[in-house]
């Protein structure tokens, strides 16, 4: 199945969690996700199976001081 990942298409097997893609992608910290430009709780993410085209946004949080 394919969904637009920060902008690039990317394919992914059908049922795919949000837990999962992050995962997969290797961010291990604190994300923020938005799938089709509203703002996911990060307890849903384990839960949430993504859909053909959704528009993921994955921002890594960073911190500083």
């Amino acid at each position: 199945m394919k969904i637009i990942l920060n902008n690039n298409i990317v394919v992914i097997p059908n049922g795919f969690t949000v837990r999962q893609l992050i995962e997969h992608i290797g961010y291990l910290k604190s994300v923020a996700v938005l799938i089709n430009g509203k703002q996911l709780l990060s307890a849903q993410y384990k839960e949430y199976q993504l859909k053909e085209n959704d528009n993921v946004r994955i921002i890594r949080i960073l911190g500083g001081g």
